[in-house]
Protein backbone atom coordinates (compact mmCIF):
# COMPACT_ATOMS: atom_id res chain seq x y z
CA UNK A 1 0.00 0.00 0.00
CA UNK A 2 2.85 2.82 0.50
CA UNK A 3 5.38 0.96 -1.37
CA UNK A 4 6.13 4.24 -2.71
CA UNK A 5 6.95 7.14 -0.60
CA UNK A 6 7.09 10.48 -1.45
CA UNK A 7 9.33 13.09 0.35
CA UNK A 8 9.68 17.24 -0.53
CA UNK A 9 12.82 18.38 0.67
CA UNK A 10 14.16 22.34 0.18
CA UNK A 11 17.50 22.47 1.67
CA UNK A 12 16.90 22.92 4.85
CA UNK A 13 17.10 20.71 8.10
CA UNK A 14 13.63 21.53 9.31
CA UNK A 15 12.52 19.90 6.41
CA UNK A 16 14.51 16.83 6.76
CA UNK A 17 12.70 15.85 9.82
CA UNK A 18 10.91 13.75 7.73
CA UNK A 19 13.22 11.91 7.13
CA UNK A 20 13.53 10.05 10.43
CA UNK A 21 9.49 8.87 9.67
CA UNK A 22 10.11 7.70 5.73
CA UNK A 23 13.29 5.59 6.88
CA UNK A 24 11.37 3.76 9.49
CA UNK A 25 8.35 3.45 6.94
CA UNK A 26 10.72 2.13 4.38
CA UNK A 27 13.26 -0.37 6.29
CA UNK A 28 9.92 -2.36 7.94
CA UNK A 29 7.63 -1.96 4.62
CA UNK A 30 10.62 -2.30 2.04
CA UNK A 31 9.01 0.99 0.14
CA UNK A 32 10.96 2.86 -2.40
CA UNK A 33 11.52 6.92 -1.51
CA UNK A 34 11.58 9.17 -3.70
CA UNK A 35 13.98 12.38 -2.52
CA UNK A 36 12.40 15.11 -4.44
CA UNK A 37 13.48 18.72 -4.45
CA UNK A 38 11.77 22.03 -6.67
CA UNK A 39 14.02 24.40 -7.88
CA UNK A 40 12.76 28.15 -8.25
CA UNK A 41 14.02 30.12 -11.40
CA UNK A 42 16.55 31.80 -8.66
CA UNK A 43 17.95 28.53 -7.62
CA UNK A 44 18.49 27.28 -10.58
CA UNK A 45 22.11 28.60 -10.89
CA UNK A 46 23.00 26.65 -8.04
CA UNK A 47 21.65 23.36 -9.37
CA UNK A 48 24.84 21.61 -8.74
CA UNK A 49 25.25 22.34 -5.14
CA UNK A 50 21.85 20.74 -4.15
CA UNK A 51 22.51 17.79 -6.69
CA UNK A 52 25.72 17.29 -4.49
CA UNK A 53 23.02 17.78 -1.26
CA UNK A 54 20.91 15.23 -2.61
CA UNK A 55 23.41 12.52 -3.09
CA UNK A 56 24.59 12.73 0.31
CA UNK A 57 20.98 12.82 1.75
CA UNK A 58 19.97 9.84 -0.40
CA UNK A 59 23.04 7.76 0.45
CA UNK A 60 22.33 8.41 4.36
CA UNK A 61 18.75 7.85 3.69
CA UNK A 62 19.05 4.34 1.97
CA UNK A 63 21.72 3.20 5.09
CA UNK A 64 19.30 4.34 7.76
CA UNK A 65 16.38 2.92 6.17
CA UNK A 66 18.57 -0.63 6.03
CA UNK A 67 19.24 0.07 9.65
CA UNK A 68 15.76 0.39 10.68
CA UNK A 69 14.51 -2.95 8.71
CA UNK A 70 13.99 -4.92 11.82
CA UNK A 71 15.90 -8.02 10.30
CA UNK A 72 13.95 -7.83 7.59
CA UNK A 73 15.76 -8.37 3.94
CA UNK A 74 13.51 -9.40 1.23
CA UNK A 75 14.63 -6.99 -1.84
CA UNK A 76 16.92 -3.71 -1.57
CA UNK A 77 14.71 -0.56 -0.65
CA UNK A 78 15.13 1.53 -3.10
CA UNK A 79 15.96 5.26 -2.52
CA UNK A 80 16.55 7.84 -5.55
CA UNK A 81 16.06 11.54 -6.11
CA UNK A 82 14.54 14.16 -7.75
CA UNK A 83 15.35 17.82 -9.24
CA UNK A 84 12.50 19.80 -10.84
CA UNK A 85 11.92 23.74 -11.16
CA UNK A 86 8.74 25.28 -11.27
CA UNK A 87 6.19 25.89 -8.62
CA UNK A 88 6.77 23.82 -5.68
CA UNK A 89 3.13 22.41 -4.74
CA UNK A 90 2.27 21.84 -7.96
CA UNK A 91 5.03 20.11 -8.87
CA UNK A 92 5.20 17.95 -6.08
CA UNK A 93 0.90 16.66 -6.49
CA UNK A 94 1.81 16.20 -10.56
CA UNK A 95 4.98 14.30 -9.75
CA UNK A 96 3.29 12.31 -7.04
CA UNK A 97 0.48 11.99 -9.48
CA UNK A 98 3.08 10.60 -13.18
CA UNK A 99 5.34 8.06 -10.29
CA UNK A 100 1.95 6.59 -9.12
CA UNK A 101 3.91 7.79 -5.47
CA UNK A 102 1.37 5.87 -2.47
CA UNK A 103 2.00 8.43 0.62
CA UNK A 104 3.75 12.23 0.98
CA UNK A 105 5.62 12.58 3.75
CA UNK A 106 6.22 16.38 4.59
CA UNK A 107 7.34 18.86 6.77
CA UNK A 108 4.99 21.82 7.62
CA UNK A 109 8.07 24.60 8.25
CA UNK A 110 10.60 24.12 6.12
CA UNK A 111 12.85 27.19 4.59
CA UNK A 112 9.85 29.37 4.44
CA UNK A 113 9.62 30.05 7.92
CA UNK A 114 5.82 29.94 8.38
CA UNK A 115 5.08 29.63 11.72
CA UNK A 116 1.50 28.05 11.66
CA UNK A 117 1.00 24.42 10.20
CA UNK A 118 -1.21 24.74 7.24
CA UNK A 119 -1.43 28.64 6.25
CA UNK A 120 0.29 29.86 3.09
CA UNK A 121 2.71 27.24 2.69
CA UNK A 122 3.40 23.95 0.05
CA UNK A 123 2.07 21.94 2.66
CA UNK A 124 -1.50 23.87 2.59
CA UNK A 125 -1.09 23.86 -1.46
CA UNK A 126 -0.22 19.98 -1.69
CA UNK A 127 -3.19 19.09 0.65
CA UNK A 128 -5.67 20.69 -1.03
CA UNK A 129 -4.83 19.69 -4.77
CA UNK A 130 -3.60 15.70 -4.03
CA UNK A 131 -5.31 12.75 -3.49
CA UNK A 132 -2.82 11.02 -1.87
CA UNK A 133 -2.21 10.02 1.45
CA UNK A 134 0.16 12.83 3.28
CA UNK A 135 1.64 12.61 6.68
CA UNK A 136 2.89 15.75 8.07
CA UNK A 137 5.64 16.16 10.67
CA UNK A 138 5.47 19.77 12.39
CA UNK A 139 8.86 20.88 12.30
CA UNK A 140 9.21 23.56 15.20
CA UNK A 141 7.32 24.21 17.64
CA UNK A 142 5.79 21.06 18.67
CA UNK A 143 6.47 19.18 21.93
CA UNK A 144 10.27 17.23 22.59
CA UNK A 145 10.92 14.93 20.32
CA UNK A 146 8.74 12.16 22.58
CA UNK A 147 7.91 10.23 19.25
CA UNK A 148 11.68 10.07 18.07
CA UNK A 149 13.08 6.77 17.62
CA UNK A 150 9.32 4.86 18.10
CA UNK A 151 6.57 4.78 16.31
CA UNK A 152 4.36 2.57 18.46
CA UNK A 153 0.67 4.48 18.86
CA UNK A 154 -1.65 5.63 16.18
CA UNK A 155 -5.05 7.86 17.64
CA UNK A 156 -7.64 7.29 15.10
CA UNK A 157 -10.61 9.83 15.09
CA UNK A 158 -13.86 8.38 13.45
CA UNK A 159 -17.27 10.61 13.71
CA UNK A 160 -19.73 8.02 12.43
CA UNK A 161 -19.06 8.65 8.92
CA UNK A 162 -18.32 6.52 5.90
CA UNK A 163 -16.02 9.34 5.28
CA UNK A 164 -14.07 9.16 8.31
CA UNK A 165 -13.92 5.74 8.58
CA UNK A 166 -11.74 5.97 5.31
CA UNK A 167 -8.70 6.26 7.40
CA UNK A 168 -8.97 2.55 8.57
CA UNK A 169 -7.63 0.62 5.71
CA UNK A 170 -4.67 2.18 5.87
CA UNK A 171 -4.45 2.27 9.58
CA UNK A 172 -5.32 -1.40 9.55
CA UNK A 173 -2.04 -1.45 7.36
CA UNK A 174 0.61 0.52 8.96
CA UNK A 175 -0.42 -0.62 12.14
CA UNK A 176 -0.35 -4.47 11.30
CA UNK A 177 3.22 -3.80 9.06
CA UNK A 178 4.73 -2.16 12.35
CA UNK A 179 2.59 -4.18 15.03
CA UNK A 180 1.46 -0.24 16.01
CA UNK A 181 -0.95 0.25 19.46
CA UNK A 182 -4.06 1.80 17.63
CA UNK A 183 -6.89 4.00 19.50
CA UNK A 184 -9.89 4.83 17.70
CA UNK A 185 -11.54 7.67 19.29
CA UNK A 186 -15.36 9.21 19.12
CA UNK A 187 -15.95 12.48 20.61
CA UNK A 188 -19.63 12.88 20.69
CA UNK A 189 -20.35 16.44 21.07
CA UNK A 190 -23.65 17.33 22.84
CA UNK A 191 -25.90 20.23 21.64
CA UNK A 192 -27.74 22.44 24.09
CA UNK A 193 -31.16 20.89 22.96
CA UNK A 194 -29.84 17.57 23.91
CA UNK A 195 -29.31 17.98 27.93
CA UNK A 196 -32.84 17.71 29.24
CA UNK A 197 -34.18 16.23 32.90
CA UNK A 198 -37.41 14.67 31.76
CA UNK A 199 -38.02 10.57 31.96
CA UNK A 200 -38.11 10.80 28.20
CA UNK A 201 -35.71 13.07 27.19
CA UNK A 202 -32.93 11.02 29.63
CA UNK A 203 -34.29 7.97 27.54
CA UNK A 204 -33.62 9.49 24.38
CA UNK A 205 -29.91 10.44 25.39
CA UNK A 206 -29.27 7.30 26.66
CA UNK A 207 -29.89 5.63 22.83
CA UNK A 208 -28.19 7.72 21.69
CA UNK A 209 -24.90 7.30 24.20
CA UNK A 210 -25.71 3.49 23.43
CA UNK A 211 -25.68 3.81 19.64
CA UNK A 212 -22.61 5.81 19.50
CA UNK A 213 -20.61 3.45 21.99
CA UNK A 214 -22.00 0.56 20.19
CA UNK A 215 -20.34 2.41 16.98
CA UNK A 216 -16.95 2.35 17.94
CA UNK A 217 -17.14 -1.32 19.16
CA UNK A 218 -18.08 -2.15 16.13
CA UNK A 219 -15.18 -0.70 13.98
CA UNK A 220 -12.84 -2.30 17.00
CA UNK A 221 -14.06 -5.31 16.86
CA UNK A 222 -13.48 -5.44 13.68
CA UNK A 223 -10.13 -4.55 13.14
CA UNK A 224 -8.88 -6.80 16.03
CA UNK A 225 -10.45 -9.49 13.43
CA UNK A 226 -8.01 -8.30 11.16
CA UNK A 227 -5.12 -8.52 13.56
CA UNK A 228 -5.05 -4.82 14.54
CA UNK A 229 -3.73 -4.35 18.58
CA UNK A 230 -6.97 -1.80 19.13
CA UNK A 231 -8.46 -0.01 21.72
CA UNK A 232 -11.57 2.16 21.99
CA UNK A 233 -12.36 5.70 23.91
CA UNK A 234 -15.71 7.50 23.83
CA UNK A 235 -16.44 10.82 25.32
CA UNK A 236 -19.02 12.77 25.90
CA UNK A 237 -18.23 16.40 25.51
CA UNK A 238 -20.26 19.26 26.87
CA UNK A 239 -18.18 22.20 25.92
CA UNK A 240 -15.97 22.78 23.12
CA UNK A 241 -15.67 20.74 20.36
CA UNK A 242 -14.51 17.58 19.03
CA UNK A 243 -11.02 19.22 17.38
CA UNK A 244 -9.67 20.27 21.19
CA UNK A 245 -10.30 16.67 22.14
CA UNK A 246 -8.37 15.06 19.46
CA UNK A 247 -5.44 17.47 20.36
CA UNK A 248 -5.39 16.86 24.15
CA UNK A 249 -5.67 13.19 23.83
CA UNK A 250 -2.99 12.79 21.33
CA UNK A 251 -0.65 15.58 23.74
CA UNK A 252 -1.81 13.07 26.87
CA UNK A 253 -1.65 9.95 25.32
CA UNK A 254 1.76 10.84 24.11
CA UNK A 255 1.08 9.29 20.87
CA UNK A 256 3.18 8.56 17.81
CA UNK A 257 1.14 10.11 14.99
CA UNK A 258 -3.00 10.94 14.48
CA UNK A 259 -4.66 9.60 11.62
CA UNK A 260 -7.54 11.02 10.41
CA UNK A 261 -9.90 11.49 7.29
CA UNK A 262 -9.63 15.13 5.78
CA UNK A 263 -13.15 15.81 6.48
CA UNK A 264 -15.75 13.75 8.12
CA UNK A 265 -19.77 13.94 8.70
CA UNK A 266 -19.78 17.99 7.47
CA UNK A 267 -19.78 16.56 4.03
CA UNK A 268 -17.26 19.49 3.28
CA UNK A 269 -16.36 19.33 -0.77
CA UNK A 270 -13.02 21.52 0.17
CA UNK A 271 -10.03 19.94 2.30
CA UNK A 272 -9.23 20.84 5.76
CA UNK A 273 -11.64 24.18 5.77
CA UNK A 274 -13.98 24.55 8.46
CA UNK A 275 -13.13 20.76 9.32
CA UNK A 276 -11.79 19.13 12.42
CA UNK A 277 -8.77 17.39 10.56
CA UNK A 278 -7.94 21.92 10.04
CA UNK A 279 -7.98 22.79 13.38
CA UNK A 280 -6.14 19.68 14.77
CA UNK A 281 -3.67 20.57 11.81
CA UNK A 282 -2.85 24.29 13.25
CA UNK A 283 -3.42 23.64 16.83
CA UNK A 284 -1.73 19.73 17.27
CA UNK A 285 1.70 18.71 17.56
CA UNK A 286 1.94 15.47 17.20
CA UNK A 287 2.70 13.93 13.42
CA UNK A 288 -0.65 14.25 11.25
CA UNK A 289 -1.59 11.47 8.72
CA UNK A 290 -4.51 12.50 6.54
CA UNK A 291 -6.32 10.66 3.99
CA UNK A 292 -8.69 12.04 1.57
CA UNK A 293 -12.12 10.09 1.53
CA UNK A 294 -11.92 8.34 -2.03
CA UNK A 295 -14.97 9.57 -4.22
CA UNK A 296 -18.46 6.96 -4.21
CA UNK A 297 -19.17 5.83 -7.38
CA UNK A 298 -22.73 6.03 -8.56
CA UNK A 299 -24.44 3.34 -8.72
CA UNK A 300 -25.78 2.31 -12.51
CA UNK A 301 -28.97 0.90 -14.14
CA UNK A 302 -28.91 -1.24 -17.44
CA UNK A 303 -31.60 -1.09 -19.41
CA UNK A 304 -32.72 -4.72 -20.85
Amino acid sequence: MFDKILVPLDGSELAEVTLWYAEGLAGRMRSAITLLLVLSPEDLTSRYMYDCYLKEITKRTKANAEERSAGKKEGEIKVGYEILKGDAAEEIVDYADKARTNLIIMSTQGRSGVRRWALGNVANKVLRATGKPVLLIRAKGAKPDVYRDRLVKVLVPVDGSKESESILRYVTYIATELDLEVTLFHAWVRKSEDITFTTEGLKRLNQARKRREGYIKRIETRLKRKGVNVNSVFKEVLTGGAAEEIIKMAEEGDFSMVAMSTHGRSGLGRWIFGSNAEKVLEAGSTPLLLVRPRKRRKKTTRAD
